[in-house]
């Protein structure tokens, strides 16, 4: 009997291929290869089967084969590049988006994939482009208003964001993902009661998935309903408990609230946080659990200048529990911890581990847990526990008060990576404090200035003075003691708020609401316990800086420097 023909066999093939029955078609594709190993036509298909069986590497090394043989053979270019997409090579994908693109730049969901590989590789702008292009020839195409909403959210336009996601919910109005997605837009908006039905009606179409509750969650804190969000995160830990973003957030709000015992106890989930920035030092020696330690306790720092600042608050007291303490810190803090803990080794962090003799260990953030189990634990060090150079301190004390005059050193911007936005105000919002009689102004903040002092002095008529030999950034032993020349500090949430009240300076610290409010400064109230001379003013709704420096800040400085007469 004669064999059928290899056209027959390939129709065959794509029958079972199209009818669903997809692993007879694997077979019958590779019958037909092992008749014809250059059947290029097969391996185009058999790769496309093998992808949709999830089996990547057959896929990919099928259509490689394909791509050798017949290079122009249609879209053997995109199948190759969703492939490979899928393998997480996406430089490679690109090139083969690119060619698919090019050869049918009509093709709306090619492009809207070429898109995704550009914001995987982190061409933001480049992947908006291809997004904006796919919905001009397709604006019904929900995936690619999604897509660009995400890549929006991603380069912080949450505003454009939100309209992409509100483009994409008609189109697909149960897709969960996108309605989380327009919610976190809203939230980073501080628009948090629209962030919330969004939220829950995630919720309500993946009532099992965490990270809906987790939104839900972020969402009910920011509008101060506590122990609704609690409950809420709750119901995402149930969700998956592996995930270590709600036990992180839910002890952060709990610190937040002065419910230390409970906040400290997920607050290692840290460390698990898929993306951090902070990674833990992997020391070999055991974790210190509170035990008394005989030997070196190794205390390494975590997070940035503000947080070691603030967290080093704990090292006396963990004198108590070891022979020695090893304080590893970021090189810049060296000389001042040096001075302020001088029965401690403050040595600098570097990428290598510290080699000196250690018996135990322990992250700077982590001695809270059996340092600071409640307020009455903190200690009450009204003259703080960061001593400046006081030689350099009092030089500049004689220079800068040479004209009687009271010195207020100001501080405007957070440089966070991801919340900085948000806790920054501008120079120009400190006008209300320039207008105080009989002052003189400093300023304290890192980075380059000029711009904004040269705008603000043809504004207002007032000088900030910049002290050229202190170089706010990186000279940090000098800059605290540019503070302590200082009469009292304005500052908003940065690392020099926490430079200013440790050393027990009189510092006025400007507060941005839930998006930007860090849990250290507590949610309620005008202080914090870490700092007894720290007085807080919190911007609440739409309240902006000037209003909130003229209305709350100005007041309680005037009090300050009268009783400093």
């Amino acid at each position: 009997m004669q064999s059928p023909k290899p056209d027959v066999l390939l129709q065959q093939a794509v029958d079972l291929h199209r009818t669903g029955r997809v692993d007879e078609a694997v077979r019958a594709y590779k019958k037909i290869l092992r008749k014809d190993a250059r059947a290029f036509g097969a391996l185009n298909l058999l790769g496309l089967a093998e992808f949709q069986r999830g089996q990547l590497p057959q896929a990919a090394e099928a259509l490689s084969r394909a791509i050798r043989l017949a290079p122009d053979l249609p879209n053997i270019d995109y199948n190759f590049a969703r492939v490979l997409q899928a393998q997480g090579r996406f430089r490679d994908a690109l090139a083969h988006y690119e060619k698919a693109v090019a050869r049918a730049p009509q093709d709306a969901e090619a492009t809207v994939n070429l898109g995704s590989v550009l914001a995987a590789l982190g061409r933001r702008d480049d992947a908006i482009e291809q997004y904006r292009r796919a919905l001009s020839l397709d604006p019904r195409r929900a995936d690619a208003w999604h897509n660009l909403g995400n890549a929006l959210k991603a380069s912080d336009r949450f505003e454009e964001a939100l309209e992409a996601y509100r483009e994409a919910l008609p189109l697909n109005p149960n897709q969960a993902e996108t309605l989380r997605s327009a919610a976190y837009a809203l939230f980073r908006l501080d628009r948090f009661d629209e962030a919330l039905p969004y939220a829950e009606k995630a919720v309500a179409i993946q009532p099992r998935t965490a990270d809906n509750h987790l939104m839900v969650a972020v969402v009910l804190a920011a509008l101060g309903r506590d122990d609704e969000a609690v409950a809420a995160y709750d119901r995402a830990i149930a969700c998956d408990p592996k995930a270590a973003d709600a036990p992180f957030n839910k002890a952060v709000l709990l610190l937040s609230r002065g419910r230390f015992a409970e906040g400290w106890q997920h607050f290692h989930a840290r460390w698990r946080i898929t993306g951090a920035v902070q990674r833990r030092r992997e020391y070999r020696e055991p974790l210190w659990a509170g035990e008394r330690v005989d030997g070196a306790l190794l205390v390494w720092a975590e997070q940035g200048l503000g947080d070691q600042v603030l967290m080093s608050s704990m090292i006396p007291d963990a004198c108590a529990f070891a022979d020695k303490v090893v304080l590893e810190v970021d090189p810049r803090l060296v000389p001042l911890l040096g001075r302020s803990f001088p029965a401690v080794t403050v040595v600098p962090q570097r990428e290598a581990l510290y080699d000196g003799p250690v018996a135990a260990h322990c992250a700077l953030g982590d001695l809270g847990r059996i340092l600071r189990p409640d307020v009455k634990s903190f200690a009450k060090t009204a003259a703080g526990y960061v001593r400046v150079d006081e030689t350099r301190a009092a030089a500049l004390r004689s220079r800068l008060h040479e004209d009687g005059k009271r010195v207020i050193g100001l501080s405007w911007s957070s440089a966070n990576r991801e919340i900085g936005r948000s806790k920054s105000a501008r120079l120009a919002d400190f006008a209300p404090v320039l207008r105080l009689p009989d002052c003189r102004f400093i300023d304290l903040q890192y980075g380059d200035t000029s711009r904004d002092r040269a705008e603000v002095e043809a504004a207002t008529g007032v000088c900030i003075d910049h002290v050229d030999e202190i170089d706010n950034t990186n000279d940090i032993d000098g800059l605290a003691a540019l503070m302590a020349a200082c009469d009292a500090v304005v500052t908003v949430s940065n690392t020099n708020a926490h430079l200013a009240a440790a050393q027990g300076k009189p510092t006025f610290v400007m507060l941005s609401d839930a998006t930007g409010l860090i849990w250290y400064w507590m949610k309620r109230g005008d202080r914090t316990p870490f700092y007894e001379r720290a007085k807080l003013f919190r911007r609440r709704g739409d309240q902006g800086w000037d209003a909130l420096a003229a209305n709350e800040v100005v007041p309680a400085l005037t009090e300050c420097l009268e009783r400093l007469r």
